[in-house]
């Protein structure tokens, strides 16, 4: 079974994704106050975003004294939402197996060293493997479910990483809060970044499903992809 995956986004009205030239004050809540209410059972980001919240220190990775399976390891329970990173090098490092109040999860390619997952399990922290060296996303979400139980995602960004599961056309629902403010810069991260060119690859298309003004001038608007039976 594949979770449900709901991508949310805050953006500028061209496309950007939040720069310090946008001058917004507690910037943070135009995103996480939308986004608490959305039902989902985790959260899941790529391996940038996910180091504002992972290990500051330096981590020295021991070899182990046996080699470790490249095989799913999943800890014990001990929360009730997840926090998820793509991470196929194995480069976000740990201190607890906890981001704030949910239960990480790493997603890994095989390629990453016996001496990364050594250190994941000192720390508790689970993971799940996605491929060899490319990541099967759709993979990904089955064993999400299979393991954790995971029935809703909600993908936070960036792009790349939101681009990524539009482009494998597994993108259920879309949320972005539209700030009021054009970005303008050439190069900047947008919110959907699948690949150069347009080559044979087609427009995703969604169906309004709610549009709702909040913070004065900003939209929160919900798009279903046009696919979905939802």
């Amino acid at each position: 079974m594949k979770p449900y995956v709901i991508c949310h986004m805050l953006g500028s009205v061209d496309g950007r994704i939040k720069q310090n030239i946008w001058g917004l004050k507690d910037h943070h809540k135009y995103f996480e106050e939308p986004a608490s209410k959305i039902k989902a059972d985790a959260w899941l980001v790529g391996r940038k975003t996910m180091q504002e919240f992972c290990s500051k220190k330096k981590h020295k990775l021991e070899k182990p004294k046996e080699k470790i399976a490249k095989e799913d390891f999943v800890a014990a329970k001990v929360a009730r939402q997840y926090a998820i990173v793509i991470d196929p090098s194995g480069k976000c490092f740990w201190d607890t197996n906890m981001v704030s109040t949910e239960q990480v999860i790493e997603v890994l390619s095989e390629e990453v060293s016996s001496s990364y997952l050594a250190h994941l399990r000192s720390k508790n922290v689970s993971y799940i493997f996605g491929g060899k060296k490319e990541l099967d996303l759709a993979l990904v979400l089955k064993k999400l479910n299979k393991h954790f139980g995971i029935k809703r995602v909600r993908i936070d960004g960036g792009g790349h990483v939101n681009g990524s599961f539009l482009k494998a056309g597994l993108i259920d629902e879309f949320s972005l809060v539209l700030a009021p403010l054009a970005d303008g810069t050439i190069g900047a991260p947008t919110v959907f970044e699948a690949e150069e060119g347009y080559g044979k690859r087609k427009a995703t298309r969604f169906t309004l499903k709610s549009v709702k003004r909040i913070y004065n001038d900003f939209l929160w608007l919900r798009y279903v992809t046009k696919r979905s039976k939802q």
